[in-house]
């Protein structure tokens, strides 16, 4: 897999930063047994339950399409992982109904090399990782004509849910970079 990316080095953290908990209630010691993200849930149960109010919040958001395909989606994550340095962000993918990846390995590579015209993404998808790119780099850089441009292939509807899944993708992926999450 292609690596860009400085902060992939340069931003890893080797191990949690808080001393993990360890004696977890029924419940969530079961979704750690199915998902197998003890790490996960060994940081953020120092807050118990809050991590799954969020994910009452992210999961919906992130897996309806009717606005904004899951494939853009995926593919700014991966963007934003990248930049963030968040190893747990680059180790998972979202998947459709039916559990296969959106996007594939070349796809990850594109993403994760900086290929953001790269030709085997749609012209919404290399607008949308364009506006990405800029809005991770530099939110205060972004300009009219940037808008103008995405929104010359993104509805404004998918502009605003992409602006917000973004947003939610480079807090959390900073978060989980700094907790030192490992890769999945």
């Amino acid at each position: 897999m292609a690596a860009d990316l400085r902060s992939v080095t340069d931003c890893e953290i080797p191990q949690p930063l808080l001393t993990p908990v360890t004696d977890f209630d029924p419940a969530t010691a079961a979704r750690i047994e199915a998902s197998g993200m003890g790490t996960f849930y060994g940081q953020f149960e120092h807050a118990p339950g809050l991590i799954d109010k969020w994910f009452a919040f992210y999961q919906p958001v992130v897996q309806d399409s009717s606005n904004l395909p899951l494939r853009t989606k995926e593919l700014c994550r991966l963007r934003i992982a990248a930049r963030n340095g968040c190893m747990f962000c680059l180790g998972g993918r979202f998947r459709d109904v039916d559990g296969v990846p959106v996007v594939d390995d070349d796809d990850v590579d594109a993403v994760l090399g900086g290929r953001l015209d790269d030709p085997r993404f749609t012209p919404s998808e290399a607008a949308a990782l364009r506006f990405t790119e800029q809005y991770r780099l530099d939110h205060t850089k972004v300009d009219k004509a940037l808008v103008d441009d995405t929104l010359e292939y993104l509805t404004e509807a998918q502009f605003v849910e992409l602006g917000l899944c973004i947003a939610q993708f480079t807090g959390m992926g900073q978060l989980f970079a700094t907790l030192g999450l490992p890769s999945m």
